[in-house]
C-alpha cells in the first residue's frame, strides 16, 4: 500500500511540474556593472566594440539567474543574456515581420491561424545561438558558420481566453515551442 502511495506521488508530482514548465515567469532587476561577471563584459565588449554603456539586468526564472545586457545597436534593440558565471547563452535583436523572409513570416502565420481564434503580434526578436565565438563572428565579421538562427515571437493569444504567449520558430519558420508568459502582478496600483 506504500509503494502505491509513493508512486502515486511521485507521478503527480512529476505531472504538476510539466505544467508548470509550459509557463514563463521572469522577474528582471536592474544591476550595476560591476555585479555582472567580468567574463560576460568582456565578451560584450569583444563582440559589440562600439556599444558604450549598456543596461545591466539580472533576470530570475524558473531556468535560474542569468544576467542580460540591453542596448541600441545598428537601428535595432539587442538583448544578450549570459548564465550566472558569464557564459553566453544567447542574443535576441529585436526585429519588424518586414525583416525577415516572407515564406518563413507565411509558416508562422499559419501556425497562429490554426492555433488561435484571434492573435496580435507584441514583438518579434531574432535570436542568435552558438559557441561564444561563433557569435562573436557573427557581430565582428557577418560570419554564419556555427550560428543557429530562430525566431521568438511574443504575441497575445486567444484560445479560450486572451494570454501572453511567447513561441519560438526555426530560420524556416517551423514551430519549436510555445510557452504562456505570467505577468507579475504589480506591487502599487498606477492609476
Amino acid at each position: 500500500m506504500k509503494r502505491n502511495v509513493l508512486i502515486l506521488l511521485i507521478v503527480w508530482m512529476a505531472s504538476w511540474s510539466v505544467s508548470f514548465a509550459q509557463d514563463k515567469v521572469e522577474r528582471e532587476v536592474r544591476v550595476k556593472s560591476d555585479e555582472v561577471p567580468d567574463r560576460a563584459k568582456s565578451w560584450l565588449k569583444d563582440a559589440f566594440e562600439k556599444v558604450k554603456r549598456p543596461k545591466w539586468f539580472l533576470e530570475y526564472s524558473q531556468a535560474g539567474k542569468a544576467f542580460e545586457a540591453k542596448f541600441w545597436w545598428e537601428k535595432h534593440y539587442h538583448s544578450v543574456k549570459f548564465d550566472s558565471l558569464g557564459k553566453l547563452i544567447d542574443v535576441e535583436i529585436e526585429i519588424a515581420k518586414e525583416e525577415m523572409p516572407s515564406s518563413s513570416w507565411a509558416k508562422i502565420t499559419s501556425y497562429f491561424e490554426s492555433e488561435f481564434e484571434e492573435y496580435s503580434v507584441m514583438k518579434i526578436q531574432r535570436q542568435l545561438v552558438g559557441e561564444e565565438s561563433d557569435v562573436e563572428d557573427f557581430f565582428d565579421e557577418e560570419e554564419t558558420e556555427g550560428i543557429t538562427l530562430r525566431y521568438e515571437i511574443e504575441f497575445h493569444g486567444k484560445k479560450d481566453s486572451w494570454q501572453i504567449w511567447e513561441a519560438l520558430f526555426d530560420e524556416g519558420g517551423e514551430f519549436i515551442s510555445l510557452v504562456r508568459v505570467q505577468i507579475r502582478p504589480v506591487d502599487n496600483l498606477i492609476f
